[in-house]
């Protein structure tokens, strides 16, 4: 039973730590936002011939105007789809 527990402490650990980690945030709409903001810059610094670095500032901000129409659910919605490879980013 003690492993079961720990286990279960472990991945909630877990699921709360990765997006924390990787975004900074355990908001759902501020990660939507560093999420599209992320693929939209890569692409276009790709298609400038360049590599994709680090997103910038001014990119986050104008996904996080498109993301603050949407409810929660909304953007946790998004992001399940996003990550489950069931919406495609824009091209």
């Amino acid at each position: 039973m003690r492993i079961v527990l720990g286990l279960i402490v472990v991945l909630v650990v877990l699921l709360i730590a990765t997006p924390l980690l990787r975004y900074g945030t355990l908001d759902p709409c501020r990660i939507l936002a560093k999420d599209m903001a992320r693929d939209a810059y890569s692409q276009m610094a790709r298609a400038v011939g360049a590599e994709p670095g680090e997103t910038p500032q001014a990119a986050e901000n104008m996904a996080r105007m498109m993301t603050s129409q949407y409810s929660e659910g909304e953007c946790v919605s998004r992001l399940k789809d996003r990550w489950l490879g069931l919406e495609q980013p824009a091209n």
